[in-house]
């Protein structure tokens, strides 16, 4: 009976393991920065660590939204806050998909409106705001995932909006990188830059060299979390990425492909058509397919 007994295991652990599916969100959206609304199957194609995997399914990312947007309030951007930078913000989240529940801080640090609230509320309350003082965003972003996490939406995304004159310190900077890993947010950042001429005459510090890598810090930001970030030489230059980050939040898809037991390989994914941009997210936790 032992000798069944041993066999029956051995045959067991020699038993083909049985197939999973992982599923990857993407974004794609055209170069006019149109969101893509028909993706279909045969027009992606999916590799895992460098091998070729089966795509399963293409499906619009329609889970629960929460965005968390930190628009600067500090002096450097004060000549262009009302002008520029405000309607850059209300355009955007017009244009965010219907039931997206939205909050705002600004860097004073403060949260402006809770999530949930009214648009033409947040557009009153921010533009009372007086734009002074130091940039204190990175408090501001690392409360703002603190909340998205709590909160738990199965879709969560914070936007920076604003120049890199940000107070900073290691303990902040590790922080936020800290926070965003933990709550699984998508990192966005639109950082304006002065320009030769300089874009924020009016504010403190507007063209000093910046003592710390701001650029390079977002940068990996975006690299690490599968966010977006991305350069403006102005403030009248913001709207224009926003119209990209709202384009790539409505062309959401979720791609679901063959894979196998063990740890999930770097998926790379293209897409077979033509002028269209495409942003990589997380890859999901396993699923085990019933046969």
């Amino acid at each position: 009976m032992l000798w069944f007994v041993l066999l029956a295991a051995v045959g067991a652990a020699d038993a083909p393991s049985a197939p999973l599916t992982r599923s990857i969100t993407i974004a794609a959206y055209t170069k006019k920065q149109a969101p893509v609304v028909d993706l279909k199957v045969e027009e992606v194609s999916l590799s895992e660590a460098g091998r070729p995997r089966k795509v399963l399914s293409v499906e619009p990312d329609r889970r629960p939204l929460d965005v968390a947007i930190v628009l600067d309030s500090g002096g450097t951007v004060a000549p262009s806050y009302r002008s520029d930078l405000v309607p850059a913000v209300v355009e955007f989240w017009k244009a965010l998909p219907p039931g997206t529940n939205v909050a705002l801080w600004s860097t004073a640090p403060a949260k402006i409106m809770d999530f949930g609230g009214d648009l033409v509320a947040a557009e009153a309350k921010l533009r009372m705001i007086a734009a002074a003082g130091g940039n204190y965003g990175f408090d501001s972003m690392v409360d703002a995932c603190k909340e998205l996490g709590k909160r738990g939406a199965e879709r969560r995304t914070i936007v920076y909006v604003g120049s890199g004159s940000l107070q900073s310190s290691i303990t902040g900077t590790s922080a936020l990188m800290r926070a965003i890993g933990e709550a699984r947010v998508t990192p966005m950042a639109v950082l304006v830059l002065p320009s030769a001429r300089g874009s924020f005459g009016g504010g403190p510090s507007g063209d000093a060299v910046q003592s710390w890598d701001v650029q390079g810090y977002f940068a990996q930001m975006s690299k690490s979390y599968q966010g977006s970030y991305v350069e403006a030489l102005s403030t009248l230059a913001v709207s224009q990425w926003l119209r990209q980050f709202s384009a790539d939040i409505n062309g959401q898809y979720r791609v679901r492909f063959e894979s196998e037991a063990g740890p999930a390989g770097a998926v790379k994914v293209e897409l077979k058509r033509k002028d269209t941009k495409l942003r990589v997210g997380r890859t999901a936790e396993e699923i085990l397919t019933v046969q």
